[in-house]
């Protein structure tokens, strides 16, 4: 590597990092909210919602975004912000993925049957825009 790709690698962590900071300190703003008897300005959300969006609300909102600021996503888009998340371990949200109607997070915009390849355009299903939207309400400052 030169060392354009080293400083770029190097930047592309720390704002990977500074965005998990983000999170951290938005919940713990909330916690802090909650505990000196201020109603956080949130949602409103069952349980098993509020669950399911602090588990995989990040990943839908880091794809909501790109999505927003690159009209388009290709597959190896996704699995690079996978991997910024979770690491090499990325087989493990597979799960994110399922048809446009279901209530997966994501779809690839194929015939389905298709190949999966790299290029393929990856899409977030209704459900995956309302967890990223209700991530972001509950994680803004």
């Amino acid at each position: 590597m030169n060392n354009h790709e080293d400083t770029s690698t190097y930047l592309t962590e720390a704002l990977a990092q500074v965005q998990q900071f983000e999170g951290l300190l938005a919940r713990q703003r909330t916690l802090l909210e909650l505990a000196i008897g201020r109603q956080p300005n949130v949602p409103y959300m069952d349980t098993t919602m509020s669950r399911r969006v602090e588990k995989i609300g990040e990943v839908a909102f880091r794809h909501f975004q790109f999505i927003n600021m690159n009209d388009t996503m290709t597959r190896a888009d996704s699995l690079k912000i996978r991997q910024e998340m979770y690491g090499e371990n990325v087989q493990a949200t597979a799960n994110l993925f399922g048809t446009k109607n279901s209530g997966a997070l994501f779809y690839r915009n194929v015939p389905f049957g298709s190949p999966v390849k790299d290029d393929d355009p990856i899409c977030l299903t209704d459900q995956g825009t309302r967890i990223a939207e209700l991530w972001f309400a509950t994680h803004q400052n």
